[in-house]
């Protein structure tokens, strides 16, 4: 017979509650840095402009749309060119959620080639192999 003990039950949650979100919150502090051109950045930055949000994602949304715009105001203060290969920097969690709005951006044909190399560069940045 299995006998429920409550003390350790409430233990058992405490401590499973504090390793996710321990792990949860390293997640969020690791970073990547995908590099690809100015043009490619500013392209993903206006096709989060053409995307419908609800209301639970604008704290989400703002982050993403805050770092693109830290990383294009660098580049222009820096005098940097438009085809100059730059990186932009995301933790896990605001790539995520990019990758997750930007799935609901509206594109013509002739974007969706922009599209996918963004994307991959992004997802391939965050693999363990290509982390510096």
């Amino acid at each position: 017979m299995v006998r429920f003990n409550f003390r350790r039950a409430v233990l058992a949650a405490f401590i499973m509650a504090f390793s996710f979100g321990f792990t949860a919150s390293a997640q969020q502090a690791q970073t990547i840095k995908p590099k690809m051109p100015i043009t490619e950045i500013a392209f993903a930055a206006q096709l989060l402009e053409t995307i419908e949000i609800r209301g639970g994602e604008v704290d989400a949304f703002v982050e993403v749309k805050k770092a693109f715009i830290m990383t294009l105001e660098a580049a222009q203060k820096d005098k940097k060119k438009a085809e100059d290969v730059i990186a932009i920097e995301f933790t896990i969690g605001q790539a995520q959620n990019l990758l997750a709005l930007l799935q609901r951006a509206k594109l013509t044909g002739a974007d969706a080639e922009r599209y996918k190399k963004f994307v991959d560069t992004v997802v391939s940045s965050a693999q363990p192999d290509n982390k510096k």
